[in-house]
This record gives C-alpha cells, structure tokens and sequence, in this order.
C-alpha cells in the first residue's frame, strides 16, 4: 500500500487563523503600552487645557478630550503612509489651547460671563480651532505644498517655541497662585503648601532630568504622573487633610459626570461669545502654526529612527481630516506622535492594528472611567506646565547660544522678549520682519559677480588669424567685462556698480554685463543700473548687455536705453565678437587691412608657402553652404581666405548649437585629417566664403616630396591647436 508523503514544511507553517491571531495577540500588547500612555497623555493634556475654566468646564472637557483620543487615533492609524504611527494630543499644541483658553476664561470673568457662557464659549473655541487646523492642514496637503513650512527662519521657530515656554511657565503660576506671572507675583510661591509644590517639582524634575538621557523611555512620564499622584495623597494623608478639604482649597479637581458630555451641535449657541473668541485669533494662528510644524518635525523624526519613508504631504491630509472629524465632536487639535510611534515600533507593531485596538481603549475609558479624573492632583498639572515650559526654555534658550549664530540666537531672545511682553503675533511677525532683513544683509555679502575678464582674457568663439589674435589681446584691456548671478536686488547690483567703477581706467572703452546666470532681480535693481548708465555715459564708455532674462528685463529697459545708449546682444558671445570688430576696424588705419596670407608667410616663408599653396584647392562658397557635414570622411582640411564659417551641433527639433567660428587666416577641419576618423560636427559658411582645401592626397605627396613643407605644417597645426586649448582653458577657469 502506498503511503502518500507528508509535506513537514506545511505542518510547521501556522493556519491563516493562528497568523491573524497570533498578529492580533502581539498588537494587543503594543496596542495596551499604547494606549495607557495615550491616556495618561489625553487625561493630563486635558486637565491642562481645561483646569483653569473651573470644575464645569473641566467635567465637560475631559470626555472631548478622551473622544478626540479615540478619534485622532484611529483615523491617523487608519489613513496614515507608515501603518505603525499612532497619533494623538501634542504636548506643543495643548499649551497654546491652555493659553487660549486661560485668556478666554479671565477675558469673560472680566466681562461679567456667568460660568455657563465661559464653558460654552471655550468648547465652542478649542472645537472650532480644531476644525480650521484641520482644514489648514489638508488643504496643504492636498495642494503639496508641507515643504513650504521649512522657508519658515529656524530662529522664528525657535524664538516662538521659546516664547512658548514663557508663556508656559506663567500658565503654571497662574494655576498655582491664581496671579499672574512677575516680580511682585513671585513672592506668593513661598506660600505654597508643600503638598502643592512636592509633587510638581518631581514631575517637573523627572521631565527635565529625562532630556539629559541619550535614549528617550516613553513610560517614564505615565509612571512618574502616578508616582506623583501617590506622593501627593500620601502626603494629604500624612497631614490628615481629607480629599474634601484639598477639593475645597483648590487642589484637585472637581468630580465628573457625563451629563457634562456635549458635541458641539449640543451647546446653547446663543450663550457663545463668538466677539470674545475672534479677539483671540492669534492664539488660533499660534495653534495653527505649532502643531502643523509638529506633524512635519515628527514625521521626519519617525522616518529618521525607523528608516521608512514617510509622505509628509499625506501626513498632512491624514491629520487633517482627522482633525475635522474630532472638531466636529469637539475634541482638541491632536498630530502624528514621535515617542508613541517610536513606542509602538519598538513593540514590535509593524501594522496598523495596534493603534486601532488602542484607539478602541481610549474610547471605553472615555465612556465608562472619565470620574476618575476627580482625582488628579492640580499640582500634577502644574508639574506638567512647568516641565513643558522649562523644556523649551532650556532648548532654545540655553542649548541654542552653542550651536547658533549669534545674530540668530539675539534673534530668538528677541522673540521670546517681545512675545512675553506683547503676545505671539507680534512676536513672531517681528521675528519674521528682522529675519529677512538678516537675510538680506547676509545675501547682500555674497558677490553677485561670477567672474570678471578683459579682452585679453576672454575673447569671442571667432577664431581669427594669429597675428589678428594677437592685435586683440594687446588691446584687451579696453574690454572690462562681468557675469552676474543669483537673484539682483539694490544691495547686490550696486555692489556690481561699484567694482566696475573701481575697474574704470583711461583704457577701458566697453563695459560688457552678462546676465545668463542672473536668476531675477528686485525693482529696486533700476537705481544702480542708472548709476551704471551715468557712468559709463561720464567716461565715453559703451555699455553692452547680454543674456537678459525675461523676468529681469522689465527693471532695465526703466534703468536703461536698450538699442540706444546701451547695446544689448542675446549671448555674451556674439557681443564679445562685435566688440573685437569694433576694436578691429578702429586699428585698420593704422595697422592697415592684414592680408590672409600673412601670418602663413611668416610661419612657412615665401619659398615654402608659395610651395603648400600650389598643392591647395580653392572653393568658393554662398552664404548657408555646407563645407562638410557630420559623419563626412575627413579628407582634406581647408585654409580661409575670407568669409566665415562655424562649427555646430545638430540638437533634436532640427536645432543646432555653435561650438565655434573662423575668420580668414585660419584653418578648419584638420583634426580628422589627422586621426582618420569621421567628421563630428557640420560647418556651414555664415558669409560668402573662399576657401582653399589641402586634401589628404596632396599632404602625403607633400611629405615625400617636401618634407620640410609638411614638417612646418605640422609644426604650424600644432601651435594653431596649443592656441585653441590656451584660450578655451582659460574660459573654462574664469567660468569655473
């Protein structure tokens, strides 16, 4: 009987069931560290936003709060480009609501509000700042402009996290001494019963002393919270103060219930006072600004320590609409968690299933154990403020003036000045106005000026006889010539004004400005381009402009007279060309017209000259004809009379590029001569041409029977081509 064999790799393969549910079993455990950490979280970012609008609106907010867990939590891990990013309450983004809300509660205590309007009033405030966030932040996703956030100036960022932390720290005076935060104010802290101040500094000390660790431990905070939370009811038990006498001196929070519990669609509308939340727009733009810079920072911080890519426009759009989502039930602005994910990662979690899960558990507390937030100490709330607030201090305080510039750490002490003194708006506005001054001082330090040249130095692509060569250089210094780049504004374009009035001499008869590197330039750009003018104008000089561009074009036709007093010439080439005619046909007088032959006569000499010439072929050629083509055998080189051709490069779309011209006296085409190779490029006539071509024929003939002939030639090529290589080096080294 035949005994089918068994397949033992299929036995050690687990069932698709046991798959999933060993998957489901790993990200419960990741799911529950998560989410007793997101509560902790949710709970005291909570008490922070709320606890300073009484015992009505704490029993209100919380269970927003706990939902807005529940809902940024499940719907990041749901759409999120990295399924194991849990999201949730910022630490940033929860101070600037505390702030808020603290200054929308004493603003109506001011007014004479009744506390259901200043309960009202604040839901209404944190729901829709929740909402416009999130629109923010998925309208920038949607249009992928998250990269646009990082032309923001690092100092600005810093000086407004700075500020933040100020502002901070003074929330965490106000809650422990119900003053506000100065000299005379600082006094009240010695009367702070230690029960208050015992457990605010642990937290506080234990937040600080957990920055100075290289490794970040994510649990440390829920356990010193409760730590803190056993210190402060051991203490109340040590002193014999029951929970009832602490409650009715202000130490802990009143008890909740869920009929606290309402959507914004629930709130008596008429009670809002929609004047007092408009009056704290900037407090809205602070939000905006914090948690959209923390979704991007966070985002790049988990892609950095987990080695995957992230899609910070798609981080973006997720955060937004989650954010919509929990606005509309009246939950707090949340974003996309470093330590939770970074949590969950190291878990094990490589899926989204354990940030659902979590999020699942944030959801039962919030239904069935929001009255255990009857018991958080409020020292424990200013332990968080505190540690919050002297964290950032310390970083972009204390750390920054190491690794900073000082102009920008002044800057962000500025800030932070202003923002303590006049609020965020006209702290960061102020901060953004200095910044780009900065900016524009440091930018206008940086040369405009990519190179500078004479004649002499750099001539045209026009190769011309050697001794007309020669005759150029010995005049170039009448050429002073610049390549500008960057972007011009007036601090750059008159530091170019300046360097060419210093170049000025009693030589100099043409000022050549070439704009092909010029990126585009400020309106402001006109004054010194008529300074320019006036200058050139006062010495007799012709000044020539080449490569304009377009966006730059409008600034110098109001500076100067384009085609009349000023030249202009698409490429500095062909102006470079113009100006040695110019400089040609100014010395012809005295020099008188060179004939072609010349400087062959004085290579060869009249008896070894008049011996090659016998042996060339003259060609006359119309203006367009092709003297030879790409891919041609090279046979014959060819000897200039007069005319001109160019060397040029078909391109695709039946464009061609010009590598070079030559002018009578010179010689084309030798180089396949030489090697036996094809023909790399076409030359057409630009003029009426004569020519006179040495065939490859005739070049051997002349090595047998003149070798002395053939020897000069050689020699005579050689020099030509040492030339060639002499001038285009020198090019490439005032380019480069």
């Amino acid at each position: 009987m035949h005994t089918p064999a068994i397949n033992e790799s299929s036995l050690q393969q687990p069932s698709k069931f046991q798959a999933g549910l060993s998957k489901v079993l790993g990200g419960s455990l990741s799911a529950f560290i998560v989410a007793l950490i997101s509560l902790s979280y949710a709970v005291s970012y909570g008490a922070m936003i709320f606890g300073s609008g009484g015992s009505a609106l704490l029993a209100a907010g919380i269970p927003l709060v706990l939902l807005s867990a529940f809902t940024m939590q499940f719907l990041v891990s749901w759409t999120s480009s990295v399924p194991f990013i849990v999201a949730g309450i910022d630490s940033n983004s929860a101070g600037v609501l505390a702030l808020m809300a603290a200054g929308i509660a004493a603003d109506l205590h001011n007014a004479g509000s009744t506390p259901q309007q200043a309960t009202v009033t604040i839901l209404m405030a944190v729901a829709l700042s929740t909402i416009a966030a999130g629109i923010f932040m998925a309208a920038l996703g949607a249009l992928r402009r998250g990269s646009l956030v990082q032309f923001i100036p690092f100092p600005v960022v810093g000086g407004f996290l700075a500020g933040t932390g100020y502002l901070l720290l003074s929330g965490a005076f106000g809650i422990a001494t119900g003053h506000h935060l100065s000299l005379a104010g600082l006094r009240e802290l010695l009367n702070l019963p230690w029960q208050v101040w015992l457990p605010s500094i642990l937290i506080a000390g234990v937040m600080l002393g957990s920055s100075l660790l290289k490794r970040a431990y994510p649990p440390l905070l829920p356990l010193t919270l409760i730590a803190a939370t056993i210190l402060f009811f051991t203490n109340l038990h040590l002193s014999g103060v029951s929970i009832q006498q602490a409650r009715s001196m202000g130490w802990l929070f009143e008890p909740l219930t869920l009929h606290g519990f309402q959507f914004p669609a629930m709130l008596p509308w008429a009670e809002v006072r929609w004047g007092v939340i408009a009056a704290h727009y900037s407090d809205l733009l602070a939000m905006i600004t914090v948690v959209t810079l923390t979704i991007l920072l966070n985002s790049t911080g988990i892609s950095l320590a987990t080695r995957r890519d992230v899609d910070f426009n798609h981080e973006l759009r997720s955060a937004g609409f989650a954010n919509i989502i929990s606005g509309a039930l009246g939950g707090a602005v949340g974003s996309q968690s470093l330590s939770r994910s970074l949590l969950n990662f190291q878990s094990g979690s490589r899926d989204r299933i354990s940030g659902v899960i979590a999020a699942f558990l944030c959801l039962l507390c919030a239904c069935f154990f929001s009255n255990a937030v009857a018991l958080i100490p409020k020292s424990l709330l200013v332990g968080l403020l505190t540690g919050l607030g002297c964290l950032l201090l310390k970083e972009w305080v204390w750390k920054a003036r190491q690794r900073l510039a000082t102009s920008d750490y002044l800057l962000i002490l500025l800030i932070l000045v202003v923002i303590a003194w006049s609020g965020f708006v006209t702290g960061v506005a102020l901060g953004i106005v200095v910044a780009c001054v900065l900016f524009v001082v440091d930018y206008g330090r940086v040369s405009c000026i990519k190179m500078e040249f004479t004649g002499a130095s750099l001539t045209s692509r026009l190769e011309r006889a050697i001794e007309t060569g020669a005759l150029l250089k010995a005049h170039g210094e009448r050429v002073f010539g610049v390549c500008l780049q960057g972007y011009l504004f007036f601090g750059s374009a008159n530091q170019m004004v300046n360097r060419v009035r210093e170049q000025l001499s009693s030589q100099v008869e043409f000022v050549l400005i070439d704009f092909r590197r010029v990126q585009g330039m400020d309106a402001s750009t006109s004054q010194s381009f008529i300074k320019l003018r006036q200058i050139c104008e006062q010495h007799g000089i012709t000044l020539i402009m080449t490569d304009i561009p377009d966006n730059a074009r409008l600034p110098i036709e109001r500076a100067c007279e384009l085609g009349g007093a000023v030249r202009e010439f698409d490429t500095l080439d062909t102006a470079l060309e113009w100006i040695e005619n110019v400089l040609l046909a100014k010395s012809s007088p005295a020099h008188g017209a060179p004939d072609w032959q010349h400087g062959f006569r004085e290579h060869f000499g009249d008896e070894h000259w008049q011996h090659l010439y016998s042996r060339l072929q003259t060609v006359n050629l119309d203006t367009g004809a092709l003297l030879f083509q790409k891919g041609d055998t090279g046979d014959g080189m060819y000897f200039i009379e007069h005319g001109q051709v160019s060397i040029s490069v078909p391109l695709d779309g039946n464009e061609k590029v010009r590598l070079r011209a030559f002018g009578s006296g010179t010689i084309v085409g030798e180089m396949s001569l030489y090697t036996g190779q094809q023909r790399t490029a076409d030359v057409r006539t630009d003029s009426p041409t004569r020519v006179h071509k040495l065939s490859l024929q005739h070049l051997r003939e002349l090595e047998t029977d003149a070798p002395a002939v053939a020897m000069q030639l050689h020699n005579y090529v050689v020099t030509m081509l040492a030339g060639r290589l002499a001038a285009t080096s020198e090019a490439y080294r005032l380019a480069f």
